[in-house]
């Protein structure tokens, strides 16, 4: 048992550093920067008008914006998206090895807690995964979100074909394990 929960430490470690790895070496691609954003929070779209929230057409007419380079914005996106969700699974770990350490836990607690933790680092991993194959198949960018419910994909593009969204449906599908149903291909400009 002692040596199995080294070994989980030891992937779990492997896994974070392999992340923060990617994190840095996309950094260094001049990807850093925020979104633009006009005065009531809402992001400006490629064509600098503000993004509609909540439609599928994705602007809506406004006053003019000054000029942006779209490129930057978007990877901006990709990599504060990746850094927030870093942020949020770091601190579920650092509870879960706080459950995991406390003696006054009970056993099952702590084992359910074990479980979560090998299973956020697995998620982890495959994202990671997802997202390079989805680049290898000639997207500039992807950010994948796994959970329980199915597998969620932020794909820089304008847009995306059907055959385009069944091919990445395919390749979630493959990599992490989930129906492609369950699959939700979200585009970016």
């Amino acid at each position: 048992m002692h040596t199995i929960l080294i070994q989980k430490r030891i992937l779990l470690a492997f896994l974070l550093g392999l992340l923060g790895l990617t994190l840095l070496v996309l950094g260094w691609q001049g990807a850093p920067g925020q979104m633009k954003r006009q005065d009531d929070g809402a992001p400006v779209s490629a064509n600098n008008m503000p993004a509609a929230r909540g439609t599928a057409a994705g602007t809506v007419p406004g006053p003019p914006r000054q000029v942006q380079d779209v490129s930057r914005d978007g990877a901006a996106f990709f990599v504060e998206y990746r850094l927030d969700r870093e942020r949020t699974r770091g601190q579920q770990l650092e509870l879960l090895r706080e459950i995991i350490s406390n003696p006054q836990a009970a056993a099952e607690t702590r084992r359910t807690a074990q479980e979560r933790l090998l299973a956020i680092s697995q998620s982890m991993a495959r994202e990671v995964e997802v997202e390079n194959l989805i680049r290898a198949k000639g997207f500039k960018d992807a950010a994948v979100c796994l959970d329980d419910r199915g597998a969620t994909v932020v794909v820089q593009a304008a847009r995306i074909s059907p055959e385009e969204a069944t091919r990445i449906a395919e390749l979630v599908s493959r990599g992490a394990g989930v129906p492609e149903q369950d699959v939700v291909i979200i585009p970016r400009p």
